[in-house]
């Protein structure tokens, strides 16, 4: 039998995928900015849910490459909103 964990480690993963193709399919068809909210977020989101997947495979070269981009999202949003 297999357990529900599994499910909810596959769906994170599909979830974590489909933020962050849908974030880059969006900017690049020029419907959003890559500096906008929308944008910045699905990032954000789409690398929180990749760590999350990552670290339960333990896959230490993803989770390490998507928290970098996550640090990355929230720096451009912080100097995009908050201080500029």
């Amino acid at each position: 039998m297999v357990s529900i964990h599994k499910y909810t480690r596959e769906a994170i993963g599909w979830a974590s995928a489909v933020f962050s193709l849908s974030a880059f399919t969006l900017n690049s068809m020029g419907f959003i900015s890559g500096q906008s909210v929308e944008y910045l977020g699905m990032n954000i989101i789409g690398c929180f849910l990749m760590i999350l997947y990552a670290v339960s495979k333990k896959a230490h070269a993803s989770w390490v490459l998507n928290t970098i981009f996550l640090l990355v999202a929230v720096i451009a949003l912080v100097r995009a909103y908050v201080i500029g």
